[in-house]
């Protein structure tokens, strides 16, 4: 077996990182430019460290590509100011050779003082990461269930009725960006912060956490440049100018794939199936540009979402677990 050597991580690694990323994880898979993307909007005051291992080459030059990556951040939308999220991951071909061990010790040498907890997140059927886990001292403490939807398996007996409602509620179903057209995109970034600061209040958290918004300014920094926001794939339920529910669809680096992200009505607007409507334009949408397969995830405790995505024909696929350690 050749040697190896873990290396802070240089932005020249990225494109390594990405395919590295899709080979360990190709039921979510990235992008160069979405990576490159938050790169680029990362605070600087904000922890973050990168480290990767490398494999050596007889003259100790780097021999062929990154074998496995841990990082080290603190989440900016996360109130919990003492936790860091921590990840490994090592390609598939060069688990069990202490590659995992190596840049863990390496990544948790280097923690910033003030560190009180770490976060990771562990695929269910994963069960060598799992036990690699637990013997570092982490344990389950929520999950997020992913689930994916086979377009020609939709089901549709929910529909007319999802419609209906939102209709006699006198609410107008459309897109994030015929809104912009409508009030102007500074406002409609006003509009969609302010339904998003609403429907987050319900959002199930980590046991300990709690969401930290960031500004306006902020939001729409983050949000606007990314690779996978499009205005015309944002799903948005309006009444008398005020938006009151929305729904996401995002592209996928694979292209007869897309994910559903975040899902959410105001709390003044619930009980008009608008959760429902707009899931049907998102997933109606998806069909119309050639997409057989649309994946989403949501907590296992978050039961409303739940009901939804079993209604439309979602079926489950492995769990993701969040996992959380006490430092001594």
């Amino acid at each position: 077996m050749s040697s190896f050597r873990i290396r802070a991580a240089i932005p020249a690694d990225l494109p390594s990182l990405v395919t590295l990323f899709n080979v360990a994880s190709p039921d979510h898979p990235t992008s160069l430019e979405l990576q490159q993307h938050r790169e680029r909007h990362r605070r600087p005051d904000l922890h973050f460290r990168r480290v990767v291992a490398v494999q050596d080459g007889p003259w100790g030059q780097e021999d062929g590509g990154i074998l496995g990556v841990a990082t080290s951040a603190a989440q900016e939308w996360s109130g919990d100011v003492g936790r860091l999220v921590v990840a490994v991951t090592v390609h598939p071909e060069r688990r069990g050779q202490g590659i995992a061990r190596a840049l863990y010790d390496d990544l948790i040498g280097g923690l910033p003082g003030g560190t009180r907890h770490l976060m990771s997140v562990v695929r269910e059927d994963r069960t060598d990461a799992l036990t690699f886990a637990a013997r570092r001292g982490f344990q389950e403490v929520a999950r997020e269930q992913d689930v994916a939807l086979d377009l020609k398996d939709l089901r549709n007996d929910g529909r007319d009725e999802a419609f209906r409602r939102a209709a006699a509620g006198g609410y107008v179903l459309g897109t994030f960006a015929q809104h912009a057209a409508r009030v102007g995109a500074d406002r409609a970034w006003e509009d969609l912060y302010a339904l998003d600061l609403d429907a987050s209040r319900d959002v199930p958290l980590a046991p300990g956490d709690s969401l930290n918004h960031p500004p306006l300014a902020r939001y729409r920094e983050t949000q606007e440049g990314r690779p996978d926001f499009d205005p015309d794939l944002v799903f948005v339920a309006e009444r008398d100018g005020t938006l009151a529910a929305l729904s996401e669809l995002h592209p996928s680096p694979t292209p007869d794939r897309m994910g559903t992200g975040f899902t959410g009505v105001g709390r003044e607007h619930r009980g008009h199936r608008l959760a429902w409507a707009l899931k049907y334009l998102a997933l109606e949408e998806a069909a119309r540009r050639g997409v057989a397969r649309v994946t989403t995830t949501n907590a296992s405790d978050n039961l409303p979402m739940r009901r939804i995505n079993e209604g439309l024909g979602f079926r489950p696929l492995p769990a993701h677990l969040t996992l959380h350690a006490t430092l001594p």
